[in-house]
């Protein structure tokens, strides 16, 4: 299985078909992060693709088409757009890898260059630096995880910085160039968003702003895998444990800022069959806003029922789960618009299938520092 490099610097390319009569042509290529699947070899490709996978790849200066095999790798993007002469209408690509290949004759290894991910100076980032949620600096600490027969103690060994508010509609299709969800609303918060979507999201808003990537996916057995680069401080979901320590703010009340429900989230009895605008209820005791109610919030752990069975009297460091790459249950927290009060406790545990796009669930975004 093949793998991409965090930041592609060392890639090379083995010519095994082609009509050009050239010796060689310069190829530029442009990694983006949107899950798609692969088209017609002779449109612009997208999609995972594995060690020994021939794919057509455009070219800039030189005329008929090369065949190219993909090695030494290790790391795959969700989406890989290789530009094509004709190029097919997928709009601008954002936070973009440039790397431009010099492919010799067929059969001969060939070399690349590449440059750092490119800060778009546009009107785009001048409107992302303007609907950008605020981010609560939280210290790193030990509190105690859930208020049940399986309380315990967790440390949180790092420091983070948390979304204010859970992502918003049209912070979602500023980065991924497309809005899903059901309740329509800029400030909403976005809906119908996958585990696996909130991921690419994760690397594709850090990628834009220049972070290095929080998140390494790659495709094994035919299924999407996904690894925590725990080094990286760009965007990502919260772990479970970190939701909880975030929500609770070092208080004990069931509910994210207290124990009266609707004056803090949006629930099955005030919701009105809908979402509504984020940060529109009390924040908890660190000005955080929707924590209970709203949308479920998608966390990073695997989902595992037993995760805190036996842990009692112990310290333990987060995360306890551990994450199978491939997993396809994972946790969602907080409760939703159509939830009764008992699911938007700040200790309620609930899960949701990786693929599944649902319209109660969104996500919040973090970075580590």
């Amino acid at each position: 299985m093949s793998t991409w490099s965090d930041s592609l610097r060392h890639i090379t390319v083995q010519v095994v078909e082609s009509n050009n009569s050239q010796r060689w042509a310069l190829v530029e290529v442009r990694f983006g992060l949107a899950y798609g699947s692969p088209l017609r070899p002779n449109e612009v490709q997208i999609g995972l693709y594995c060690d020994g996978e021939e794919i057509a790849v455009g070219y800039s200066d030189a005329q008929g088409r090369w065949r190219v095999r993909v090695e030494g790798l290790n790391r795959i993007p969700d989406e890989s757009i290789f530009e094509a002469q004709a190029r097919i209408s997928l709009g601008r690509a954002r936070s973009e890898m440039r790397t431009t290949y010099q492919l010799d004759p067929v059969g001969k290894v060939v070399s690349s260059r590449a440059n750092e991910p490119e800060k778009e100076e546009s009107k785009d980032d001048d409107e992302l630096k303007l609907i950008l949620p605020e981010l609560k600096n939280i210290r790193m600490g030990t509190f105690w995880m859930s208020r049940s027969a399986s309380a315990h103690r967790v440390r949180i060994p790092r420091a983070l910085a948390v979304s204010k508010v859970p992502v918003t509609q049209d912070l979602y299709a500023l980065v991924m160039g497309k809005n899903p969800s059901r309740f329509q609303g800029a400030k909403r918060p976005v809906e119908q968003v996958s585990f696996w979507e909130a991921i690419a999201f994760c690397n594709k808003l850090s990628g834009r702003c220049g972070l290095p990537l929080a998140y390494q996916l790659y495709e094994e057995r035919g299924l999407p895998c996904v690894e925590w680069i725990r080094s990286s401080n760009g965007y990502r979901l919260l772990s479970e444990a970190e939701w909880e320590y975030a929500a609770k703010a070092s208080r004990e009340s069931n509910f994210a800022g207290g124990e009266h429900l609707p004056d803090l989230g949006w629930y099955q009895d005030n919701s009105k069959n809908q979402t509504h605008p984020v940060g529109k209820k009390n924040p908890n005791f660190w000005g955080l806003y929707d924590f209970c109610g709203n949308v479920w919030e998608w966390c990073f752990d695997e989902w595992d029922e037993g995760a805190y069975d036996g842990r009692k009297g112990t310290i333990n460091q987060d995360p306890i789960v551990a994450n199978t790459p491939a997993a396809d249950r994972r946790v969602r927290r907080g409760g939703a618009w159509v939830s009764f009060n008992v699911n938007c406790s700040v200790n309620y545990r609930f899960w949701g299938r990786a693929n599944a796009r649902i319209d109660d669930t969104g996500f919040r975004i973090a970075r580590t520092l």
